[in-house]
């Protein structure tokens, strides 16, 4: 599965039954993950209901996304994801069963706007809720995003080559579980493994970190990625 959504074979998956479920067999950690946050507790296949009624939202999302509205497939799919779990609660007159903070409590009440309305002002809070979160996390590693401004490169060999050393940062499970514990970039086996000079790799280092950041986590950044690659470029300058 190519890992930016531009390069997804959209009309293919929806048409071709084995693609079809290769993608939602590939994507059932991300389900399962936006369910376990929507509920606040940890779901596994084959014991929760609550799985289930994801997996039909995530299954419907690939029915009626359209790639020409503008919104990633992901987002999409977890707005739908919430509220068929929100939908499945009070079918089930169950409503203390989902905990929900005064954030999530307005999001009950936007059930009952137009859908357009609704997805717009899901979207919109979600984007900001990405940002703080994101804000929040690079703090963690003593960045911010005025950093970024700073040191975003300003050519497109240098950023595409600083993109790639994040990719293969992000992608290794050792190195980046060294990163998350050492809060230090791993230089020289990153230069090994991109064949970047260190002082390319140095001069970038903020840059790599803060993109590998979202890379990493990308569950929890299906807006702000979009800065990665937008049409295959970086944005984030």
């Amino acid at each position: 599965m190519p890992e930016w959504e531009e390069n997804w074979p959209w009309e293919r998956l929806k048409t071709d039954a084995s693609d079809r479920e290769a993608f939602l067999e590939h994507f059932q950690p991300f389900i399962r993950y936006v369910a376990s946050r929507v509920v606040k507790r940890s779901l596994e296949w084959g014991r929760d209901e609550e799985l289930s009624e994801a997996f039909l939202a995530f299954n419907q999302a690939l029915n009626l996304f359209q790639p020409d509205k503008g919104v990633p497939f992901l987002a999409y799919a977890r707005l739908l994801i919430k509220r068929q779990l929100i939908d499945y609660f009070r079918r089930h007159n169950k409503p203390a069963s989902l905990p929900l903070d005064e954030e999530e409590v307005g999001f009950v009440v936007e059930t009952y706007i137009s859908v357009p309305e609704f997805y717009q002002q899901e979207q919109n809070r979600e984007r900001a809720a990405e940002v703080q979160d994101y804000s929040e996390e690079l703090a963690k590693w003593g960045l911010t995003f005025a950093n970024l401004v700073e040191v975003s490169p300003k050519h497109r060999d240098t950023r595409e080559s600083l993109l790639r050393a994040a990719r293969e940062l992000a992608h290794d499970s050792s190195l980046w579980s060294q990163v998350e514990r050492t809060k230090r970039l791993p230089m020289q086996q990153l230069s090994e493994k991109t064949g970047l000079h260190l002082k390319v790799l140095e001069r970038g280092r903020k840059y790599i970190l803060a993109v590998a950041i979202l890379i990493a986590r990308s569950h929890d950044y299906i807006y702000l990625r979009e800065y990665v690659y937008p049409q295959g470029r970086s944005r984030i300058s």
